[in-house]
């Protein structure tokens, strides 16, 4: 159900913002310019693109290594333990079974690097905004 939910829309609306940040580019290019990153859309079609692949990494890592209904299930499949987990937490993620952490590494890093990177796009999409219209160059 939290497929459908929760990382279909979001696969799909980050689909929609690369296809959206290409399409930009290829325009720039046969404009005869070069793709700016730093002018305010494209920053934004960044940051929601980071913001979209945290949400569906961490969706994913939610989906195969929490507790859930079964924690048991959970345990049994992911770690080879028929108990239930010693410790689970939502953020960062983490689950224990049997004293053996069977989330990944790689998840809790990955999505608080890129809902920084989110961040910082976005706190910079105003100051390009501003660059911009100090130049006089449209809204592009």
């Amino acid at each position: 159900m939290l497929f459908v939910v929760l990382v279909l829309p979001t696969g799909l609306v980050l689909a929609a913002m690369v296809l959206k940040l290409v399409l930009h580019a290829v325009r720039r290019v046969r404009e005869g310019g070069r793709p700016r990153l730093a002018s305010p859309r494209p920053l934004a079609l960044v940051s929601g693109c980071a913001a979209a692949v945290a949400l569906l990494a961490y969706s994913h890592a939610d989906l195969m290594y929490s507790p859930g209904l079964f924690p048991e299930g959970t345990c049994l499949l992911r770690a080879g333990y028929k108990v239930g987990p010693q410790a689970h937490s939502a953020f960062p993620l983490s689950t224990v079974c049997e004293g053996v952490e069977i989330v990944p590494t790689w998840v809790n890093p990955t999505v608080t690097a890129l809902l920084a990177l989110a961040a910082v796009t976005l706190l910079a999409v105003p100051f390009a905004h501003r660059v911009q219209r100090a130049r006089g160059t449209a809204a592009v």
